[in-house]
């Protein structure tokens, strides 16, 4: 995998969950399943540093962001669009492979 823009990276990663409309009538599991991997993911952009990403650390990225897309029932389309703006910000195919699954 070529070295990705971590920046851009995360930057796509927490603008597709800001941007990602709550289809899940049920609050109980947002804070679980939203608000904590949101969390997770903006402490990993502070260690992470000027360090590049590897490919399991973009994995654990990208299963986070899934995590907020499951929870808030996003639907396939919006979850394929900002996958692939993702991978288009980055330069990387981790999350156009992640589309598919």
């Amino acid at each position: 995998m070529s070295d990705i823009d971590s920046r851009a990276f995360f930057g796509a990663v927490l603008k597709a969950i800001a941007c990602t409309r709550n289809h899940n009538p049920d609050e109980s599991g947002y804070a679980e399943g939203v608000l904590a991997p949101t969390a997770r993911i903006r402490e990993f952009e502070k260690e992470l540093g000027d360090r590049p990403l590897g490919p399991a650390e973009v994995d654990q990225v990208l299963a986070w962001l899934d995590s907020t897309f499951r929870t808030k029932h996003t639907p396939a389309e919006e979850r394929e669009h900002y996958l692939r703006r993702v991978a288009e910000v980055t330069g990387q195919t981790r999350a156009q492979a992640a589309v598919a699954a």
